[in-house]
């Protein structure tokens, strides 16, 4: 068969495709990050079932009770190269189902878009590369190498159980040379082209947890107390004038002048602000990355202190969320965060990792095959591809130590770029077209890595 006439298949499987998304969505995986919780495992035995109706066989790896990880893979002729497709089962929890139009956990399709929790993320791009996986196999593709498929647990609270848990226990299971996973995708709409992000890395993320000490007393005397939150109120100043130090080595900047009209100037420290501020109104997307891919962020997201409203409270904690560059080691976040806090009596504080920043080479051969299969199934003469940086985490940082270069990629078509897709939110959903371009972009994938 050809590469053209397994896209079509794919085309032909729709209502098919819509099933097995609205059946993974139906399985409720919530992951509120508080153990017990997760519940992949009925979502990995579904899989399984799924898979061994195609002939594929496939192992469930239990990481804790209840949760669980899938690995499968097709034997090519030869072996190698490996490719890894990368999802993970677990969604976040909904706070509040009367918010939604269409019920998070009964999937519904309705407009073209199939709604519900996960949807987005990423359960809709684990039932492409699932399906991705059956065609192939139902089509009888001959690969050269081996195709992996692994749906892992626990994204959304750091991979403990999921990828992390593979890593460290079995990775034999999804040892590869390559991984494709979520993260990139989303198209920007240029005066010059179309651009699509291939994500090469990600920043790396901390919580910094800092405590305040004052001294508690009775409100209606405040002189004989120390009120910690005027102390907070000084770090929360602080932060709001944080100015990071900006920095333009990313690959990515080196291609963008031209996407904003401005060839022959190039980013710089000293202009990239301008320019994003000049873009935020045409093209906020591409504002944002502007800034994502340049700086440090450090923002407040959680404080408590306080125990009664007539009593100055003597104590307080501040929680920040930190996002740092690839090159951006503890030590580096250590001296900024002392520098904010300096002078500031009866403050301390930790850092918790989440993620450690990391990233994958973007001029090789697995790359250029990854645009092959991106052309192919956009079929557009405008495409501009480039490399790009993941503010968040995923599972790629996990594997990444493994051996394994990962890139953050699936392409969503071109249509509705602004429709809130509700990910982490209310109403969920995504586009049936980008379910069935990811499924093509999957299968040409193979075709063009795997040979």
């Amino acid at each position: 068969m050809t590469l053209q006439g397994l896209l079509e298949t794919v085309n032909a499987a729709e209502d098919e495709i819509v099933q097995f998304l609205r059946d993974l969505i139906d399985i409720p995986t919530v992951n509120s990050g508080v153990m017990p919780t997760g519940d992949e495992l009925p979502l990995c035995r579904y899989l399984q079932k799924r898979l061994a109706d195609e002939g594929i066989e496939s192992s469930i790896l239990p990481s804790a009770e209840n949760r669980a990880n899938l690995v499968t893979r097709l034997h090519g002729s030869a072996g190698r190269p490996r490719l890894l497709y990368m999802a993970h089962s677990d969604v976040v929890p909904v706070e509040d189902e009367q918010e939604w139009t269409y019920p998070p956990f009964a999937s519904t399709v309705a407009d073209g878009r199939v709604w519900g929790r996960g949807a987005a993320d990423m359960k809709g791009m684990l039932a492409a590369e699932a399906m991705a996986m059956i065609i192939l196999k139902r089509a009888g593709v001959e690969l050269q190498g081996d195709l992996i498929f692994a749906a892992g647990a626990d994204e959304e609270t750091g991979g403990e159980y999921g990828f992390g848990w593979l890593a460290q226990h079995a990775p034999q299971s999804i040892a590869a040379d390559f991984a494709v996973n979520e993260g990139g995708g989303a198209p920007i709409v240029t005066d010059q082209g179309l651009v699509y992000l291939i994500s090469v890395g990600e920043k790396g993320r901390l919580e910094a947890r800092i405590s305040l000490q004052g001294r508690s007393g009775h409100a209606a005397a405040p002189w004989r107390s120390e009120n910690v939150l005027f102390k907070l109120g000084q770090i929360i100043g602080r932060l709001d004038g944080y100015q990071p130090e900006l920095d333009v080595s990313h690959p990515l900047l080196e291609q963008l002048p031209g996407l904003l009209g401005r060839s022959s100037e190039p980013i710089t420290t000293e202009n990239i602000d301008a320019l994003a501020d000049e873009a935020k109104a045409l093209n906020p997307v591409l504002s944002s990355v502007l800034r994502g891919v340049s700086r440090m962020t450090i923002v407040p997201t959680m404080c408590s202190g306080g125990v009664k409203s007539n009593s100055i409270p003597g104590a307080c904690t501040l929680v920040c969320d930190i996002r740092t560059l690839p090159h951006q080691d503890e030590a580096y976040v250590r001296r900024e965060l002392e520098e904010i806090l300096e002078g500031i009596d009866g403050v301390s504080y930790e850092l918790v990792y989440t993620a450690v920043p990391s990233t994958s080479p973007y001029d090789t051969d697995f790359v250029a095959a990854l645009r092959r299969a991106g052309q192919t199934v956009l079929d557009r003469d405008d495409l501009v591809w480039l490399p790009g940086l993941t503010t968040g985490f995923t599972d790629s940082r996990l594997v990444r130590p493994l051996g394994i270069e990962a890139y953050g990629f699936c392409p969503d078509p071109p249509v509705d770029p602004d429709f809130p897709s509700g990910v982490h939110g209310v109403n969920e959903s995504v586009l049936i077209e980008a379910l069935l371009l990811k499924t093509r972009f999957l299968v040409a994938l193979a075709w063009e890595a795997l040979g």
